[in-house]
């Protein structure tokens, strides 16, 4: 795998990125949508592995949809009006 040396803007350590031969290792870390948004929006270029994998792992997770259903169930409802 052909790699370019990088400099990560996050912490500025140097790294090697494999995006330039189509095979990169950050296809290896798992993302959400909102990792890879806040890295497009904060940073120019790309993370190095211990950054991108910080990022995710400090990501608040997702509610589950039973915890999300059962949160929803609490709330009070408004009385419906009747005419």
């Amino acid at each position: 795998m052909v790699t370019t040396p990088s400099v990560c803007p996050r912490c500025s350590r140097e790294f090697d990125c494999g995006i330039d031969s189509g095979a990169c290792w950050c296809a290896d870390v798992t993302t959400n949508d909102s990792t890879r948004a806040a890295v497009a929006e904060y940073y120019n270029g790309c993370l190095c592995r211990a950054c991108l994998q910080s990022m995710e792992d400090a990501r608040p997770p997702v509610p589950t949809l039973r915890a999300f259903l059962a949160s929803q169930l609490r709330r009070k409802r408004k009385p419906q009006i009747s005419d």
